[in-house]
């Protein structure tokens, strides 16, 4: 599988009126995002949390996995590859401080506020509602080194955030002797746990360290695996280069060096568009295209979500249902054999016959898991784990009942509200095949 589409130019030369021109351009579809993010909110509370907090259900609602309130970008890179300078380039402020030599340790959360304010890791993860608990995980030196700004008049509005991360700079040889105390967290799962929870991921190189710094590639090899579909690959600073020869140079070494860690090759698509110039401004437009549609981003991923969700525990609800009625048919029918055996003073064989109860109960629990109303499988080994530690937690005789319209409400949400929220999120004034689609759904 591919690393990525393409490998990105940038160059930083965009006016404050092309600024403009991008958030002005993004402000319906964010906010048409956002009204997916709400109703896929709304489902979650209404209908799904509360039947899997009645059914000791596989959904976790634990605050440590919420994700962060906000969309967010996701920015890493080598040190002095041009992160802070990208952000502030977007934010078209100077929100991070630039130069040559490391100018941060930390993490640092960019939001949009009606006044500029700072606030410490401490506060900020200590917050349930912001969505980064799940860093308290990682020790109080990750805590120290963690910060939110909140900047007043910026592009991205109210529709997400963007979170910069420390400059890797270590060497290849030097990767495989550094320890946690180095950095005094375990930088490559903190990375994972931000990059799982972003919508959209930029990884920068520039030209003077295409992708040799050991510690940015084991990143690439290990945290960022299986989030391709996110991933963009940006080579930054190419507007150095005096000679298309030295370009060329540096283009070909990222493009090895990926190929050689991943074990394929990062496909890369050029544009003619008459001048390099132009060639330049339209690459730097697709990544900051990229950054600007990350609220789209998140729709579709909670949407992803609420349905793998709600099929999940319509399998557990039904599985459930089929033992807890299974095991009431059994209860009764082994009563009456058992009050027979007892008149017959057959007492002994009447009381092991009962006492087999619960293997008779397991084995209509593992039937019902193989042809439960004829669903498919949900996350089998997770389910199938969940299932025993409930029924032995629980016991046969406490597993509540799952009324009719509880199941009808799951199944709603995947028939009928998936699909509605799919065609509202879908591209359909852009697209023909989505303009298609719809005629023939309504019968022209």
């Amino acid at each position: 599988m591919m690393l990525t589409r393409r490998v990105f130019r940038v160059r930083h030369s965009a006016s404050a009126a092309v600024a403009s021109r991008w958030n002005s351009s993004y402000e319906k579809q964010n906010e048409a995002a956002l009204a997916l993010m709400r109703e896929t909110s709304r489902l979650e509370r209404e209908v799904l949390l509360p039947l899997n907090d009645k059914l000791y259900g596989p959904l976790n609602r634990a605050v440590e996995d919420r994700l962060p309130s906000l969309p967010f970008v996701f920015l890493l890179g080598n040190h002095s590859s041009g992160k802070s300078s990208f952000i502030n380039h977007v934010l078209q402020r100077e929100v991070q401080t630039t130069g040559v030599a490391p100018t941060d340790d930390g993490f640092t959360i960019i939001s949009n506020g009606s006044s500029d304010h700072d606030q410490d890791g401490p506060a900020l993860i200590g917050d349930p509602d912001l969505g980064f608990s799940g860093l308290r995980q990682f020790g109080p030196n990750l805590i120290q080194k963690t910060n939110l700004k909140i900047r007043a008049n910026i592009p991205i509005s109210n529709h997400f955030m963007m979170v910069d991360s420390p400059g890797m700079i270590d060497s290849p040889a030097s990767f495989h002797a550094t320890t946690d105390q180095d950095r005094g967290y375990d930088f490559p799962k903190v990375v994972q746990w931000y990059a799982e929870r972003a919508d959209v991921i930029l990884l920068f190189f520039d030209p003077d360290k295409p992708g040799t710094t050991g510690e940015t590639l084991s990143i690439l090899t290990n945290s960022l695996v299986g989030m391709d579909h996110k991933l963009h690959i940006v080579l930054n600073k190419v507007d150095q280069f005096r000679k298309i020869h030295d370009f060329a140079r540096a283009y070909g070494s990222l493009c090895w060096n990926l190929s050689k860690e991943r074990g394929d090759g990062s496909k890369t698509t050029e544009t003619g568009l008459g001048s390099a110039l132009e060639d330049l401004e339209s690459s730097r437009n697709e990544v900051i295209n990229a950054v600007m549609r990350a609220p789209e981003r998140r729709a579709d991923n909670l949407i992803t979500r609420v349905y793998d969700s709600s099929r999940m525990l319509e399998m557990h609800a039904t599985v459930f249902e089929s033992v807890r009625a299974k095991y009431s048919r059994e209860k009764w029918s082994r009563f009456f054999v058992t009050t027979s055996a007892l008149v017959g003073g057959n007492a002994l064989a009447g009381v092991a016959f009962v006492s087999g109860l619960p293997e008779v109960a397991a084995a209509a629990s593992v039937a019902a898991l193989a042809t439960a109303s004829g669903l498919s499988w949900v996350n089998r080994n997770h389910l199938a784990e969940l299932e025993k530690v409930a029924l032995h937690t629980l016991g046969f005789s406490k597993l509540p009942k799952v009324k009719a319209s509880e199941l009808k409400a799951l199944q709603t949400i995947v028939t009928d509200d998936i699909p509605r929220l799919r065609r509202q999120a879908a591209p359909t004034e852009a697209s023909v095949a989505h303009q298609v689609a719809k005629l023939l759904r309504r019968g022209f």
